[in-house]
C-alpha cells in the first residue's frame, strides 16, 4: 500500500452534503424574531371569577 501522497498530510472533506436550495427560495438569512418578554406571576388582568376560584379548593389543599 505505497501512495505517492503518504507524505503530504491528508486534507479533510466535508462529509456533508452541499446541496443547493429549492427553486424560488430566499437564500438571505431570516431576521430573528424579537425576545419575548419575561415572564410574571401576575396575569395581564384579573377576570372577575378569579377570586372566586381561588376561594373554592377541595378540601385536602
Amino acid at each position: 500500500m505505497t501512495d505517492s501522497t503518504s507524505d503530504q498530510p491528508r486534507t479533510r472533506r466535508h462529509r456533508r452534503v452541499q446541496r443547493a436550495g429549492a427553486q424560488g427560495a430566499d437564500p438571505t438569512p431570516h431576521l430573528r424574531p424579537e425576545a419575548a418578554e419575561d415572564d410574571t406571576d401576575h396575569s395581564p388582568s384579573f377576570g372577575t371569577n378569579d377570586e372566586q376560584l381561588r376561594r373554592d379548593v377541595p378540601p385536602h389543599y
